[in-house]
């Protein structure tokens, strides 16, 4: 058997090594685990998450350990790649992922950290860390939300998206997914409040989407209110009394609309739907003359116009009205009266009550929102507050209603106009609601 050869000291001198050459030799290269200490490091500028669960954290690693090493990049390359977060950067190294596991150990009273040291991926820092989170992380709906937008804002397709993040923490995500989470960050900031606390969950934000503002806001308020969020959309809908669906109004258009004015294909007739060679849709077949419907452009336009002008009226109105006065009563009557002898609409109508008068400075209660503020107004002894709330929400029902209808006015609606006209100086200048009440058609009174 060969036996191993001994070693031989070499009669070489050792070559002579400048102090930069050391320098560079001992330099802490990528995939390197580096104690640091604790102080050394600052948080991600890029990281969106909430720091929850902590000290649970922290309680699982005084058990059983640090079971994963946190990862960082120094601080002069992060800033020379990303200037925009200088002022952020309060450490000599910043932490790529593992945030969480720095602030429990930190309060375990540890003085260093495993860390990885991932200068290589300085460049994909943004990435690494939004996908980390999204892997990792039980976010919520609107944390999701922000790191695929950010995700987007970076250049990623929804479909990268989803295939770049795989399996969350919630499971596997389709690119459909990610679009409805992008989606919530649309909606107005009360239901985006509603749906970060609590109140709404997921699905039902999701149904306040293709409203506007204004009945996003109505939508939340019957929710609050103790709605089915299903019955409160179908209510939302109702009221705006469209008059058909997109498909029994399609027509040849004299123009070429945009492909948001052009009914979904997947909806849509496939009559409708075929080309003619000449990129643009065929005309649709011949269909059974309708009755005449009055036109909805400009209709349309007239009345949102003369809706928000009397909205300002009814803020004046309750501004200025002290239902407490007797020379008031009479005004205050007629108005709950019309309200009550209406169908019932008050969650929608207590949620614009309650907007009105926070905006007159004549919300006298503390309350976050419409149904805490009703509720304490009920349970109040206080006669005046409550005639005050009585008649606010009167007269919301009142214009809730005279706004939603798109046919010709009743009575109700005519009272509640002529109601603003003696008491709030309201002037109505559209045609069609001067038609409406009965004026002439160049604005005098008949």
């Amino acid at each position: 058997m060969a036996l191993p050869r001994p070693k031989r000291n070499s009669t070489k001198s050792k070559p002579e090594v400048t102090p930069e050459e050391v320098l560079y030799t001992d330099k802490d290269r990528s995939g390197d685990i580096l104690d640091l200490e604790l102080a050394s490091l600052c948080p991600n500028p890029f990281n969106k998450r909430q720091m929850k669960g902590v000290p649970e954290l922290a309680a699982t690693i005084k058990e059983v350990g640090l079971l994963q090493n946190i990862a960082h990049i120094r601080a002069d390359l992060w800033i020379q790649t990303y200037p925009e977060t200088a002022d952020k950067i309060t450490a000599p190294n910043v932490i790529l992922f593992g945030e969480h596991r720095w602030r429990a150990v930190q309060e375990l009273g540890w003085e260093k950290i495993p860390s990885v040291l991932r200068d290589d991926k300085v460049e994909d820092a943004r990435l690494i860390t939004l996908i980390e989170n999204l892997r990792r992380a039980q976010l919520s709906p609107l944390e999701e939300a922000e790191h695929y937008k950010a995700l987007r804002d970076a250049g990623l397709s929804y479909e990268q998206i989803a295939e770049k993040v795989g399996e969350t923490a919630e499971g596997a995500i389709s690119k459909g997914t990610v679009w409805k989470r992008v989606q919530l960050l649309t909606l107005t900031p009360e239901v985006q409040e509603a749906l970060r606390d609590g109140t709404l969950k997921v699905s039902a934000a999701e149904k306040a989407q293709k409203l506007d503002d204004r009945d996003q806001r109505d939508y939340l308020g019957l929710v609050r209110g103790g709605m089915h969020p299903t019955t409160a959309h179908a209510q939302i809908l109702a009221r705006q009394r469209q008059p058909e669906d997109a498909l029994d109004d399609a027509g040849v258009s004299n123009g070429n609309p945009s492909s948001s004015e052009m009914p979904d294909a997947s909806k849509a007739d496939p009559e409708l739907t075929v080309s003619n060679g000449n990129s643009q849709p065929a005309p649709p077949a011949p269909r059974k003359p309708k009755a005449a419907k009055p036109s909805a452009g400009t209709g349309d336009a007239d009345r949102r116009v003369a809706a928000a002008t009397r909205d300002t009226h009814c803020r004046l109105l309750l501004e200025t009205t002290d239902p407490a006065d007797p020379d008031n009563h009479d005004l205050v009557l007629s108005v709950l009266a019309a309200a009550v002898l209406a169908p019932q609409q008050q969650s929608a109508a207590q949620q614009r009550a309650f907007t009105w008068l926070r905006e007159t400075n004549r919300l006298t209660l503390e309350a976050t929102d419409a149904a805490t503020y009703f509720s304490a107004v009920q349970e109040s002894d206080d006669t005046n507050l409550q005639r005050l709330a009585a008649f606010a929400s009167g007269l919301a029902a009142a214009e809730l209603r005279t706004a939603a209808r798109r046919q010709s006015w009743s009575s109700r609606e005519i009272h509640h106009v002529r109601l603003l006209q003696k008491h709030a100086q309201y002037e109505p200048q559209t045609e069609w609601e001067q038609k409406e009440l009965g004026l002439a058609a160049a604005g005098g009174a008949r």
